[in-house]
């Protein structure tokens, strides 16, 4: 076997993974795992998303939010306004006791970039502020404060 002097085998370094929100494409941080086009699950947080036409949304958000009620009795609900992309959004928090402590769930639901969209993150902070939550998330969605 011979070999060259200079010559250098390399790989190129993988590729970051990225989600596509809205036709906005979003890096996938450290730690997190994309596990469908539509959620990425992180040590602490889970996040979710899904598309509806216009005449699904408000039906579909009653029915997750009937559903979420049900699945964490006693759930404390709290409705709020929020932004999905910078667009006004509404939405919903829940906290709930799970084993091992309290957990606490965001939906917001609204239209961006004229798409009907519904943004479902679950963590166990409860958030205060958009700073309170993950990066990723930030890049989605905001609340009022």
């Amino acid at each position: 076997m011979w070999l060259l002097p200079g010559l250098c085998l390399a790989q190129a370094p993988p590729q970051a993974a990225t989600i596509n929100f809205c036709g906005v494409n979003i890096p996938v941080p450290a730690g997190c795992t994309p596990e469908t086009s539509y959620s990425v699950r992180c040590d602490r947080y889970q996040l979710n998303w899904f598309y509806l036409n216009h005449g699904q949304l408000l039906p579909v958000v009653e029915t997750m939010v009937k559903v979420e009620k049900k699945k964490h009795k006693p759930a404390e609900e709290q409705a709020f306004d929020g932004f999905i992309l910078d667009t006004p959004a509404k939405g919903y928090r829940f906290s709930y006791t799970i084993e091992g402590g309290e957990a606490y769930q965001l939906i917001f639901y609204g239209t961006a970039k004229g798409q009907p969209v519904v943004v479902q993150l679950t963590m166990d902070v409860d958030p205060e502020k958009t700073a309170d939550l993950p990066e990723i998330a930030q890049r989605m969605v905001r609340l009022s404060k």
